[in-house]
């Protein structure tokens, strides 16, 4: 079964992947990316094209989403 990506305003997240920023309050956007796109180029994503200056990627590496990975798009 695929799953989805999932996007989130920053402060919409689950407050538990928020806390892997380490960026300091500049984030817009936060997606969770599943293990089946680990390979997936995903360019809506891309800092220019949905709206933000940098990309920070977060590996999960133990929990209910180990594997997945963070994304959190900042403007600063």
């Amino acid at each position: 079964m695929i799953k989805p990506i999932k996007i989130w305003e920053f402060n919409d997240a689950p407050i538990e992947f928020q806390n892997t920023s380490k960026n300091g309050g500049d984030e817009d956007w936060l997606a969770l990316i599943p293990p089946n796109y680990e390979k997936t180029y995903i360019p809506f994503l891309e800092s220019d094209s949905f709206g933000c200056c940098g990309i920070d990627e977060y590996p999960i590496i133990k929990g209910k989403y180990k594997n997945y990975k963070i994304l959190i798009g900042s403007h600063a």
